[in-house]
């Protein structure tokens, strides 16, 4: 579901849209974490997850040593609204498939990590089903559910 849509005073290039959605990281030796976004952009997306999880990015602590050479693959489904359906309010999913970077870490409580990762190249040309999704809630403001 979508929680909120940037306003006007939006700073960034790229605004922000705070959506919890389920996504799946490959990580690079092959394992798959799922964890939930918090916000994505056409840049990256803001994820929340567990120790657990980021000691499987890197166990030797992942505020502890340098971040940014590690890739993580991302994998999600995304809510695309079909203009053409009667129920314009019903969402399809579509899949995304992004290779991406750490750009930073924040821990958030004793066992919750907030990890901003930016886009480096997305696969199976899911690019576009990215563009869909915000131009969905950049020019229509619509509110879908994202579990349909």
């Amino acid at each position: 579901m979508i929680i909120d849509i940037p306003g006007v005073t939006e700073r960034r290039q790229s605004p922000r849209y705070a959506v919890d959605l389920a996504v799946d990281l490959v990580l690079e030796n092959g394992n798959i974490a799922t964890v939930n976004t918090r916000n994505i952009s056409s840049c990256g997306l803001q994820l929340i997850c567990d120790t657990w999880v980021t000691d499987a990015i890197e166990p030797r602590g992942i505020q502890s040593y340098s971040i940014s050479h590690i890739r993580i693959k991302v994998i999600t489904e995304l809510p695309i609204v079909d203009r053409d359906r009667a129920d314009k309010n019903k969402a399809s999913n579509k899949k995304l498939y992004a290779n991406c970077r750490i750009m930073s870490v924040q821990r958030m409580s004793q066992e919750t990590y907030m990890l901003n990762l930016a886009f480096i190249d997305f696969e199976n040309g899911t690019e576009s089903v990215l563009d869909e999704f915000l131009d969905q809630y950049a020019q229509k403001k619509t509110v879908i559910n994202a579990s349909t």
